[in-house]
């Protein structure tokens, strides 16, 4: 697939790597003079401003600090019907989650971008853990189009794609991206970890 990636720190990077192996052409959404620039030339990937950018992509990612996300977004072309994959959380400068009043990062990301189809993902776990296949990832959408991309580039990683349902279920991915932010910075958990959904057949059997 076609994928263009808006940003290039580190959960832009990780998934450009990532997905430049699989076998994706991936180009890279920068603004000129970014600080990012020379990892884009570590990657091979091509760079062209964010608008120019998302002009033929099969999928946009998103992978932008929030405060950045808006501006961004107001200054491409409309997305709408366009699978814009976002990777955000909607932080405070003290890493805390902010909650748009539209619900979700996801949803406010929706409206912001005209509509575009919004899958929520890669948001729970520290992009340095991307690739890993013990770990889930979890997903969130309203369209079954854009849910088949995401889970397909989510397994693309070697990782596990977990459905949460609907795009407003965001809001709890958020919060549950909080948790993990405050686990890791304060070093609550050490060494590498994430949320994993567990199910267990023989639970279900004996009930």
């Amino acid at each position: 697939m076609k994928i263009s990636i808006l940003g290039l720190g580190q959960v832009g990077g990780r998934l450009a790597q990532i997905w430049s192996r699989a076998g994706h052409k991936l180009q890279a959404g920068l603004r000129p003079g970014s600080r990012h620039e020379e990892t884009a030339r570590h990657l091979n990937l091509a760079v062209a401003e964010p608008s120019r950018a998302v002009e033929s992509a099969d999928v946009i990612v998103l992978a932008l600090p929030w405060t950045a996300t808006k501006s961004t977004l107001r200054s491409i072309p409309s997305l709408h019907g366009r699978v814009l994959l976002d990777a955000t959380n909607p932080l405070a400068a003290d890493l805390s989650v902010l909650v748009p009043q539209v619900g979700s990062g996801a949803q406010q990301v929706a409206a912001w971008s005209g509509g575009a189809k919004v899958v929520k993902a890669f948001n729970t776990i520290g992009a340095a853990n991307y690739g890993y296949p013990s770990f889930d990832v979890f997903y969130c959408t309203d369209d079954a189009e854009a849910a088949q991309i995401g889970h397909a580039l989510i397994a693309d990683t070697t990782m596990r794609p977990v459905s949460v349902g609907p795009l407003k279920n965001a809001a709890y991915l958020e919060q549950l991206a909080g948790l993990w932010i405050d686990l890791a910075v304060h070093k609550r958990v050490e060494g590498a970890f994430a949320f994993n959904m567990v199910r267990d057949q023989n639970l279900k059997e004996n009930r």
